[in-house]
Parts: C-alpha cells; structure tokens; sequence
C-alpha cells in the first residue's frame, strides 16, 4: 500500500535575517546575507544626485561581492543602474540610492517605490518603509516545525506558520520571508505549497531554510 502523505521537515530552517545573521534554535551563529566591508549609515546617489554625507563620499559601497557603484543614464522612471564591479548585468537593478544598514546592502527604486535587501547574490522586495537602523530580527520560528501533507495537496495548501521575533520588542516585521526551497513559497506570514504534489512526492521528505528580511 502506497503511503499517502509527502513530508517537509522546516525544522532545521529556523533563522534570523535582517542582522545578517542565523539562529538555529534560538542561538545567533553565522553570517546569512551579503557580508559588508562598507560601515553602518553609509549611503550612495547617482550622477547628479544629492551629495553623500557619510564616508561614501567616492560614490561606492563595497561588499564580499565586490564595489557597487551607479552608472548612467537613468530610465524614463529616475532610476540608475547600480553596477557590481562596473557591471549593470551583475549588478541586476536600478535604482535611485543605495545604503548600508544593520549591516545589510538597501536599495531604493523610484519604480516600485520599495526598498530592496541584497541577499544570496539577489535582490529580494522588502517593503516601502525604510529600513531602520538598531531594527532587527532575533529568531524566526515555524508552528509547525515538521508539516506532513498528502500527496495530493494542491499548489496554496497552508504548511506552516512563521512568527518572527524582532528587536527591540514589540517592534513590527514589515520585511519579506525567503524560501531556500523553491517548492515553498508565502502567502503572509503562512508557508505555503508553490506547486501541487503529486504521487511522486510519496513518503519524501523536503527541507527548507526559512529567512526573515526586515525592513
């Protein structure tokens, strides 16, 4: 007899994000996001832009992936392209200024009118309100932990809830959730199934790293 049900096993995926950090069950480890060699409060403009007032005054922002600089010209929306190492394939936005907070690379389009946190060499939409410096993410966890499913369940099929303990205390979670597993994705604060699973997914056990990006 076949077994009916495909398991996703979240309980190794418990994380902390906006720090730059992981928790795994509680203790904050090692770094997740972009490592940043440029310091806290250090923002960047385009040609023309308004003037840097921090020690980002050459106009760039380095990170372990290299300088991020803005190029020319800008798009019929006001954005730049911000180029990784002099290139805008590798820099992969455009954008109207670029910062550097608790310890994560921010940057801001005139397009979608949102912030976006660098993060596993991509850009992830974190929210329209700025991120705010001493604002950070503790823990994230997942009630459940371990999800089973049928085999059957269709694409939406809630697995798990995500609560996001912030610092300081009280302080919101306006930020986005990311899936290490593209077989997961979020609808709010709920992990849910990003394709429907079928008989081949019988008696399987799927992982996935959850991470909280805070504004």
């Amino acid at each position: 007899m076949r077994k009916p049900f495909a398991a996703l096993t979240l309980a190794l995926a418990l994380a902390v994000a906006t720090a730059g950090v992981a928790a795994w069950a509680g203790n904050v480890s090692r770094p997740l996001g972009v490592p940043i060699a440029s310091h806290d409060g250090t923002v960047i403009t385009p040609p023309g832009g308004s003037q840097p007032t921090t020690a980002a005054a050459l106009g760039e922002i380095t990170t372990t992936e290299g300088t991020w600089t803005f190029g020319t010209p800008g798009d019929a929306n006001g954005d730049y392209p911000l180029l990784l190492n002099g290139s805008a394939a590798g820099g992969g936005l455009a954008a109207v200024s670029a910062q550097v907070t608790n310890g994560n690379l921010y940057a801001f389009t005139k397009a979608s009118r949102h912030y976006w946190c660098r993060f596993n060499r991509a850009w992830v939409d974190v929210g329209a309100m700025a991120p705010a410096e001493g604002t950070v993410a503790t823990k994230v966890t997942l009630n459940p932990a371990h999800a089973r499913t049928p085999d059957n369940a269709p694409a939406g099929t809630v697995l798990a809830t995500v609560e996001v303990t912030m610092s300081p205390p009280g302080a919101p979670f306006l930020g986005a959730l990311v899936s290490s597993n593209p077989q997961f994705t979020f609808r709010g604060m709920n992990v849910v199934l990003a394709r429907a699973y079928t008989r081949a997914d019988n008696g399987k056990i799927y992982t996935a790293r959850i991470t909280a990006l805070a504004q």
